[in-house]
């Protein structure tokens, strides 16, 4: 004859109390991975900043050569049939997104300003691009990363 097996499992109790202390352990890592979306947003937001002193840059030279730097308004050709308007002979606010390429998930309102388009306030997480207003003072580029949430 054979004996009855005493089989064991997990009770009720123990298998609630784990899903418990799941919900805990998840409750603590969600809102770590929501600050690693606002840090990747920063990030974003200082790789348009660094492209756009890059493109500034090599507008400005371009129009060195062309001698068109102590111009108020003109143009330069960057080639691949791409022509930006300048302002001394730094891009302008509304031409300068034409001088980057390949902006994937970054929303511009053609004025000079860039944001992630996964930002839930623009205004408090962008990169804002501001053309030359004399032949002495270059374009400037600058970051607002307050709130990338």
């Amino acid at each position: 004859m054979r004996q009855p097996s005493n089989e064991q499992g997990f009770t009720l109790i123990e298998l609630i109390v784990v899903i418990v202390i799941l919900g805990i352990l998840a409750a603590f890592a969600i809102p770590r991975f929501v600050n690693l979306q606002n840090d990747a947003r920063v990030s974003v937001l200082q790789g348009i900043n660094g492209s756009l002193q890059a493109a500034s840059a090599l507008v400005y030279s371009k129009s060195l050569i062309n001698g068109a730097t102590g111009l108020a308004s003109s143009s330069a050709n960057i080639g691949q049939g791409v022509t930006i308007a300048t302002a001394y002979g730094y891009p302008t606010a509304g031409s300068v997104s034409q001088a980057l390429q390949n902006l994937t998930n970054i929303s511009t309102n053609n004025s000079g300003t860039f944001w992630p388009t996964s930002a839930s306030n623009s205004a408090t997480c962008e990169v804002v691009y501001t053309a030359a207003a004399s032949s002495i003072a270059p374009a400037t580029v600058s970051t607002n990363s307050s709130d990338c949430s």
